[in-house]
């Protein structure tokens, strides 16, 4: 078993460098171990280096797993299902439960911090309350000297707010009656240091959240004139673990994280320090003090879900000292725990006796979605054995129909989908021998078109002729293996060249043999006239003259549905004169001094009528004309608006380039059309000929 073990190490050791890699970056891993324990430490940057290597041997053995657990784990589609499956049904729900728990518990948190926060704002507004209260009996007191007001608002509070002392935990009193100040708390015990009024205090009143010298209170403030003078009165509040258990009662234990604080509130009792810090806006870390309530404990559980949830809301209290108003830069947290049955006991009370009507709805829906959910599972199994068993019963046929057994058959009934697909597999075999004959013979007749492709090929012209004062070039691209179309040029009767342009009716193999009968029968002709080599053994024949034979033999030996539209011409390079006959084709353009001529005498197509009567036209070319003939192949493509390409465009294209050479002048004609078409497919055979003369 070892040996085996480590003869597999050692294969994967010399057959992936990246093993290798990962063997020397552990070595060198431990040697810097060894140099460390051994000294006092190695560079931290041989480390850096260790821990790069390690990432990039650890992402590729990762990914080797990956691609081994896919092609052996999944390689069954059971498996494959299964872990779909664990994916779409069992992984969703389990996110959708955890996601509902959090959503739960944090909406559930943040409503008790919501409570807590509320109560304090609640606390705020009743001293405020209260200081207009007093504002309100020193404006109506019939003291007649401030010595006399300041004794009778002390006695005020004195007596009717002595009472109400527990809900007002901590207060403290601080009355500023012209340059008279006095501060005390609410059972009358005097206070050494009055509270100062801020220098950016210009408002009648103030009520809020205050930080002042390192201290957290609720306080308000209320200035108004008196008959003996200006009266501020200034109520603070210090956040106090009797103040938390005052806003934390029914709702859970409340806790505040104050900045700064130097570990004493204004009653003398110390705060204890937290391990938690705040950062303010500038970045600043500072330690934070806790103050917590003393006697609020955890609500009960009422059962298995009734989980305990944390909620914090964050204060922005006002910094009382300076010259202009400004909140403390570090925010203040408060944070409370509770039960989920008291939160939803207090969201849910409104609605009293009907307060289950949600709860109800809730279980309701919870119930039918795990029905639902154990429908699933058991539909999804079996679905999968369905698809399994069916896969693997054609897996198996495929097997034998790849060893060459065409006569194996799975037998599947045709229950369902599934079923089917066996029935059409067993048909599909079946029709696999017919059609395996049937790509034989198609093999064959591929095979012979390339052949013919290949004969067609020869009967165009493989070399242009020489011809004084005259440049020709000629090129044919079929739309198929084989084309319709013909051009050719042949040198008789000495200097005299044949320029013969065709396009016979269809494509394919037999617009092919038409195209050959046409080269062989104009060849024939023009050899008998010019004695069979090519040179003059007498007066040449006119083209149309040979154009109306070449018809008449069409006609006797074609079907009445095959003809050609015809080109011919016959160039005397020393009159520079050109005569030709054009049998139905469109008519070649002759470009002379930016104008464009027509070359339209002649007469119908090839082969349509026995007796067809045919003319001969005659132009002299002058040095620098330009005669493009062509095939409707250049001209009826279409672009993807069935909009034709056109003798109209082919003319202003041509017209851009009289000067280039007549192969140029070719291969811009068909990448124009070829850009205006916008496929790589011919639509028809593209043949042209061009001649410019010198």
């Amino acid at each position: 078993m070892l040996s085996q073990i480590f003869q597999s190490l050692r294969l994967e050791y010399r057959a992936h460098g990246m093993v290798r890699w990962s063997v020397w970056t552990i070595a060198y891993g431990a040697a810097l171990e060894i140099t460390g324990r051994l000294s006092r430490g190695v560079p931290a940057a041989l480390w850096v280096i260790f821990w790069g290597c390690a990432v990039a041997c650890s992402i590729y053995f990762i990914l080797r797993l990956v691609r081994l657990f896919k092609d052996r784990v999944l390689w069954r589609l059971s498996r494959r299902l299964a872990l779909a499956y664990v994916f779409v049904a069992v992984i969703p729900v389990v996110l959708i439960l955890v996601l509902v728990g959090l959503a739960v518990t944090m909406i559930n948190g943040q409503f008790a911090a919501y409570l807590v926060t509320l109560r304090l704002h609640d606390q705020v507004d009743e001293l405020r309350q209260v200081s207009r209260v007093i504002g309100h009996e020193a404006h109506m007191t019939q003291a007649r000297t401030p010595k006399e007001l300041l004794a009778r608002l002390r006695q005020l509070f004195s007596t009717e707010l002595e009472q109400h002392a527990a809900a007002y935990p901590g207060l403290q009193i601080t009355i500023h009656l012209d340059k008279r100040a006095r501060a005390y708390l609410l059972d009358g015990t005097p206070l050494p240091h009055p509270v100062g009024v801020p220098a950016w205090f210009h408002q009648e009143e103030f009520a809020g959240v205050v930080y002042d010298h390192g201290h957290l209170l609720l306080r308000s403030m209320d200035h108004g004139p008196t008959p003996v003078g200006e009266l501020t009165v200034i109520l603070s509040q210090p956040f106090t673990p009797a103040l938390l258990n005052l806003v934390g009662g029914g709702v859970g234990p409340v806790g505040v994280l104050v900045p700064g604080i130097a570990g004493r509130a204004l009653t003398g009792t110390s705060t204890p320090r937290s391990s938690f810090q705040v950062r303010t806006s500038s970045g600043e870390s500072l330690p934070t003090e806790t103050i917590t309530s003393s006697s609020v404990p955890l609500p009960p559980s009422e059962g298995f879900f009734d989980l305990s949830v944390l909620g914090a809301s964050a204060l922005d209290p006002v910094v009382w000292g300076g010259s202009a108003r400004q909140t403390l830069q570090a925010p203040v947290f408060v944070y409370v725990r509770s039960r989920l049955a008291t939160l939803n006991r207090r969201l849910l009370g409104t609605l009293g006796v009907y307060s289950h009507v949600y709860i109800t709805v809730f279980v309701t829906i919870a119930v039918t979605l795990l029905i639902i959910e154990l429908l699933s599972v058991v539909m999804g199994l079996r679905l999968t054995r369905s698809i399994t068993g069916t896969v693997n019963r054609l897996y198996d046929a495929t097997e034998r129909v790849k060893a060459g057994d065409l006569s194996y058959r799975i037998g599947l009934p045709a229950r369902d989908q599934l079923g089917a697909l066996g029935v059409a597999f067993d048909t599909m075999t079946t029709s696999i021998g017919r059609l395996l004959s049937e790509v034989q013979e198609k093999t064959r007749l591929q095979n012979e078109l390339e052949i013919a492709r290949h004969v067609q090929e020869q009967l165009f012209p493989h070399h242009i002729p020489k011809v004084p004062g005259l440049e020709l070039y000629g090129a044919c691209i079929p739309a198929q293996g084989v084309s319709g179309d013909y051009y050719d040029f042949l040198q008789v009767g000495g200097e005299h060249v044949m320029i013969v342009l065709a396009d016979v009716s269809g494509k394919g193999i037999s617009a092919a043999l038409l195209m050959a009968t046409i080269q062989s029968a104009i060849r024939a002709q023009l050899y008998a006239s010019s004695g069979g080599d090519g040179r003059a053994a007498g007066m040449l024949l006119s083209t149309a003259e040979t154009v109306r034979r070449l018809s008449r033999q069409l006609y006797e030996t074609t079907p009445a549905e095959k003809y050609a539209t015809f080109f011919y011409a016959v160039y005397d390079p020393g009159s520079r004169r050109l005569t030709y006959t054009n049998a139905g084709h469109p008519p070649p353009m002759l470009f002379r001094n930016g104008k464009v001529e027509r070359l339209e005498v002649g007469g119908t197509a090839l082969g349509l009528f026995s007796d067809s009567r045919f003319e001969q036209g005659e132009v002299k070319l002058q040095r620098g004309d330009l005669l493009l003939a062509f095939t409707d192949g250049i001209t009826e493509p279409q672009n993807s608006f069935e909009e034709e390409f056109g003798e109209q465009r082919l003319a202003e294209a041509v017209q851009r380039m009289t000067a280039d050479s007549p192969d140029e002048i070719a291969r811009q004609i068909y990448q124009a059309v070829n850009e205006w078409t916008g496929s790589p497919v011919l639509q028809d055979d593209m043949t042209l000929i061009v001649a410019h003369s010198t």
